[in-house]
């Protein structure tokens, strides 16, 4: 940063406004995985260092680090955005996610921190068959969770699911949804199919909760008071309703700040007040990651989101990549190679990984591009699939 200030004139203690903060530029995604360590502040103690690394869903997977009190930071507003969905410390719940990181440790702390705040139910949504989502309504009928948290593909899914086959499940109070975009004929199947109201959430990895529906579900508002969002287009920032790129101040994580970092996603502001009275800023829309589900050689699905963190994101080498499929048991790596990419061995790491998530069976090609454009919706989609499992077929 202090090379990037130098080179347009900015002091920190001369930056007053927006506009002097515009006048650096975007730190991209390719930036951090070629400068790495030198984001970090200096002198700040390792100790006090948590790494963390991103899913990779917007094609380009990062290494980054946290300060233990930003961790902290980080929690609470996630706490605070959950109370607006009706999900408060203690309430019972079942999270339908793919990210074992993101699940507690086992051990006696966790044992402990599950009996007095009433951890929730995991189920595994990384690889789905028809016995696996009979499996989470038989749990969630046998537990009736409060509310339910899910990446949103998988939720739709399991809606799409157990309407067609004429199955319910218990009310549970809300559904908070993230980690892919919502579309509202989605949003309406689920809400439909499990009697309560979808509040939306939009975040990532790199600063955790950006932007949540309350109770109002006029739009999703802003965590403004631990980060700076600029809705950006190519000729300047966005009017309200313009949809632009997003970058994300993080005031919070002083050990390695992201300072107008642009995530990859797409998304427009929201004019006026929310009848819910809170004053905080609001995103109107989100145009972000679309994961499909991925059919494999057996019928199985596997999660977009899964392979983006546990297949693409362990890789860097790799560079960007969209995996497409048209058929079950095969898929096509599109990637845009970083200078570090190896032919032979970055191939073979995919054809190994392609087979232990699609099966042994499983098939895979490489195509090597230029570029990875998002859609005209500005959409990224990593993974795309247009096979329909038989289960799931009317």
């Amino acid at each position: 940063y202090r090379t990037r200030m130098d080179a347009v004139g900015l002091c920190p203690t001369t930056l007053r406004d927006e506009s002097d903060l515009r006048r650096l530029p975007p730190l991209e995604k390719s930036d951090i995985q070629r400068h790495g360590t030198d984001l970090l502040a200096r002198d700040w103690p390792k100790r006090d260092l948590i790494r963390n690394q991103t899913g990779g869903s917007t094609g380009t997977p990062i290494t980054f680090f946290l300060s233990r009190d930003r961790k902290c930071s980080r929690a609470a507003a996630t706490v605070r955005h959950n109370r607006w969905a009706g999900y408060d410390v203690g309430d019972s719940a079942a999270v339908l996610w793919g990210a074992p990181r993101d699940r507690p440790v086992e051990g006696w702390r966790s044992r402990l921190r599950s009996w007095t705040l009433g951890e929730p139910t995991w189920l595994d949504a990384a690889h789905l068959t028809e016995a696996s989502l009979r499996g989470f309504r038989e749990t969630l009928c046998r537990q009736r969770p409060e509310i339910l948290q899910a990446y949103a593909r998988v939720i739709v899914l399991f809606a799409r699911y157990l309407e067609q086959h004429g199955l319910d499940v218990p009310r549970p109070r809300g559904i908070i949804t993230s980690a892919e975009v919502l579309e509202d004929a989605d949003r309406a199947l689920v809400e439909r199919v499990f009697g309560c109201r979808v509040f939306n959430r939009y975040g990532c990895r790199e600063v955790s909760v950006i932007a949540s529906e309350c109770e109002a579900h006029d739009g999703l508002h802003l965590m403004a008071e631990g980060l700076y969002v600029e809705i950006e287009t190519p000729t300047g920032p966005a009017k309200p309703g313009e949809v632009g790129s997003v970058l994300v101040t993080d005031l919070l994580n002083h050990a390695m700040p992201l300072i107008r970092y642009r995530i990859g996603d797409m998304a427009a502001l929201a004019s006026g007040t929310c009848s819910c009275g809170r004053a905080l800023p609001r995103l109107e829309k989100i145009a972000g990651r679309v994961t499909d589900f991925l059919v494999g050689d057996a019928g199985q699905l596997v999660s977009g989101v899964f392979l983006a963190t546990y297949v693409v994101a362990q890789r860097p080498s790799l560079g960007q990549v969209q995996i497409v499929q048209d058929r079950a048991g095969a898929v096509t790596y599109r990637i845009k190679a970083s200078e570090r990419f190896d032919p032979i061995a970055d191939a073979e790491y995919l054809r190994r990984a392609t087979r232990e998530h699609l099966g042994p069976q499983a098939e895979c090609d490489l195509e090597m591009v230029a570029d990875l454009p998002v859609s005209a919706s500005g959409k990224f989609l990593f993974s795309r699939s247009t096979v329909t499992p038989a289960f799931l077929k009317a």
